[in-house]
């Protein structure tokens, strides 16, 4: 084994059991011994890797975010890639993979709620890796929604954007409510009712219905 290659196995283990202990103690009781013996790495590497507990914070943020960016863009990928479906339906589907995204993979939006609860300042590197996945969401369901036809085609791009806003905004209220009740709360039965109501609610406007 390479020096290099020991390197990366350290920095590793130091993430995943930051993230974990981080997930479950909160980032204030989460204390570099206690990932240093979670993690079985010596100390002094882990300060070589990271320099502070804040800049593990960030590489287990920036981690998390690249791992649920690309399992929302695979998720994305197989709904909108089955042409036996109407546009509406693949959009359909790819929020029932989100459902089933956020349910398998909960570390990193469950990061962001203890962090937005537990710290009034967070430092930069962390902000760009939050920033990062919440500005490509909005982004995807921007264009989403205006592929699957939700949106009138002639629509602003600022009113699509703040749907697509809306939307995460219920994604967020979605997951704490998995989180504080998981036995009641159905993920995909939320998301499928998010997507009948926006598009009823979309095709009324249409029509020139109101609210």
């Amino acid at each position: 084994m390479t020096a290099a290659t020991a390197g990366a196995g350290t920095r590793e283990r130091v993430i995943r059991a930051a993230a974990e202990l981080f997930a479950t103690r909160g980032f204030a009781a989460t204390s570099i011994s206690a990932i240093r013996n979670a993690s079985g790495a010596l100390p002094s590497s882990i300060y070589w890797e990271f320099g502070s507990k804040d800049g593990i914070l960030a590489a287990v943020l920036e981690d998390s975010a690249a791992r649920w960016l690309e399992q929302a863009r695979a998720s994305a990928v197989r709904a909108m890639a089955q042409p036996a479906l109407s546009a509406k339906l693949r959009l359909g589907a790819y929020l029932e993979q989100l459902a089933d995204a956020l349910a398998e993979r909960p570390e990193f939006l469950r990061l962001l709620l203890l962090l937005s609860l537990e710290r009034r300042d967070v430092d930069e590197r962390s902000l760009q890796a939050i920033r990062q996945v919440r500005r490509r969401a909005v982004e995807s369901l921007a264009r989403l929604y205006a592929e699957a036809g939700i949106v009138d085609p002639a629509a602003q791009e600022s009113d699509v954007v703040e749907l697509a806003r809306a939307s995460l905004a219920f994604f967020d209220g979605a997951f704490v409510a998995a989180q504080v009740d998981p036995e009641t709360t159905d993920l995909r039965r939320m998301f499928s009712l998010l997507h009948a109501g926006i598009t009823a609610a979309v095709t009324r406007a249409n029509r020139g219905g109101t609210a």
